[in-house]
C-alpha cells in the first residue's frame, strides 16, 4: 500500500520543508491507516486500536546543521479522552514534564504531548543540546495544532492537595491491574510520605456501578478479609485488605466507582475516599439544578456526560 498517498487533517499539523527551526523534512510525511499500524509499530500496534487510534501520520527530519534526526509521529483518536489515555500510557517516574499545552514530558530519546484528539511522539537524536532540539520541534507542531480542551473533567473529582502532579491517566485496559476495572481515570497521591492510587470508573449506569463495586469486594474476599465499612460514604463501600492486593477502601455513587489502594495506614485511604466523595456530591447537585434550568440558559451541550467535558 502507497502510505504516501494517504490523506489525514494530521498532515497540515507536520512541518514542512525547513519550516521548523534547526530542522529540515528528509520526504514526503505518510499516513498509516489503523488497521494497517501492525506494520509500523509492532505490538504496541494492538494498544493502541484498544484506544481507538483512527491513523498515524509520520514525518522524518533531518538536523539542518548536525547529524541530528527526529521522528514526528502524529496519532489521531475519536476524542480527547482516547488520546489522553494513549499518551498517559507512557508515563513513568523517569520523565520531565515540558511548558507545552496541553500536556507534555520528556523521556529518555523521546518527547510525548497530548493536544486535544492527538498523541504526538517525536524521537531522535544526534542533537548537539540534548533534548533541546527535539522539544523545540515538538513545541513548533503543538503551535500549529487547534486549541484543545484540558484533561478529562472526571480528573476534578479526586482531591487537589495531595494528588501527584501529572499523574492522571486514563486506561482503557485495567485498574489496578484488574481488566473488570478498565475504562478508568486514575491519579497517584502522596499523603504524608505514603504513596497510594486511586482510580473512578464512570459506569453506564447505577446498576452496572454496583456490579462492579461488588466485583472488587469478591476480590478481597477471595484473597484477603473484609474491614468495617465507612459510615456515610457514598451509597455502598467497603473497606479490605490482603497481602499481596494491598489496603483498599472502595465506595459506589450513582453509576461511578471510586476506589483506592495502598500499602500503608488505611486512615490516609479513607480520608481521600470521603473528600472525593464530598467532590463529586458538590458536582450532582450542581447537574440537577443545571437540569432544572431553562434549555435557553443551559450551557452548549448539557447532556454530555461530566467525564466527557472538559
Amino acid at each position: 500500500m502507497n502510505f504516501t498517498a494517504l490523506e489525514s487533517p494530521s498532515l497540515q499539523f507536520l512541518p514542512r520543508q525547513s519550516e521548523a527551526p534547526g530542522w529540515t523534512l528528509q520526504s514526503d510525511p505518510i499516513v498509516i491507516p489503523a488497521n494497517q499500524l501492525d506494520t509500523y509499530l509492532d505490538n504496541d500496534a494492538q494498544t493502541f486500536a484498544r484506544y481507538e487510534a483512527i491513523d498515524a501520520t509520520i514525518g522524518k527530519y533531518a538536523g539542518q546543521t548536525s547529524a541530528a534526526f527526529a521522528v514526528v509521529e502524529i496519532y489521531r483518536f475519536p476524542d480527547f479522552v482516547k488520546s489522553f489515555g494513549a499518551y498517559s500510557l507512557r508515563k513513568s517516574d523517569q520523565i520531565q514534564f515540558l511548558p507545552i499545552e496541553n500536556e507534555a514530558f520528556s523521556a529518555k530519546h523521546s518527547i510525548h504531548l497530548w493536544r486535544g484528539p492527538f498523541y504526538v511522539r517525536v524521537i531522535g537524536g544526534g542533537t548537539p543540546d540534548g533534548m533541546a532540539s527535539l522539544t523545540r520541534l515538538t513545541a513548533f507542531v503543538a503551535e500549529r495544532m487547534p486549541k484543545a480542551p484540558g484533561r478529562p473533567a472526571v480528573f476534578g473529582f479526586f482531591p487537589a492537595d495531595a494528588r501527584i502532579a501529572g499523574s492522571e491517566r486514563y486506561s482503557a485496559e485495567n485498574g489496578f491491574g484488574q481488566k473488570f476495572l478498565a475504562n478508568s481515570f486514575q491519579a497517584s497521591f502522596n499523603v504524608g510520605g505514603d504513596v497510594m492510587d486511586g482510580l473512578i470508573v464512570p459506569a453506564a449506569n447505577k446498576i452496572a456501578a454496583k456490579k462492579l463495586l461488588d466485583s472488587y469486594r469478591q476480590l478481597y474476599l477471595r484473597n484477603g478479609k473484609l474491614l468495617d465499612s465507612i459510615p456515610n460514604l457514598g451509597e455502598d463501600n467497603f473497606t479490605a485488605e490482603d497481602k499481596y492486593l494491598g489496603r483498599a477502601v472502595a465506595f459506589r455513587i450513582d453509576r461511578f466507582l471510586i476506589a483506592f489502594n495502598g500499602y500503608k495506614e488505611r486512615q490516609k485511604l479513607v480520608d481521600l475516599a470521603v473528600a472525593t466523595d464530598a467532590k463529586i456530591l458538590v458536582s450532582i447537585r450542581k447537574q440537577l439544578v443545571r437540569a432544572e434550568e431553562p434549555v435557553e440558559q443551559r450551557p452548549e451541550n448539557p447532556n454530555a456526560p461530566p467525564w466527557r467535558r472538559p
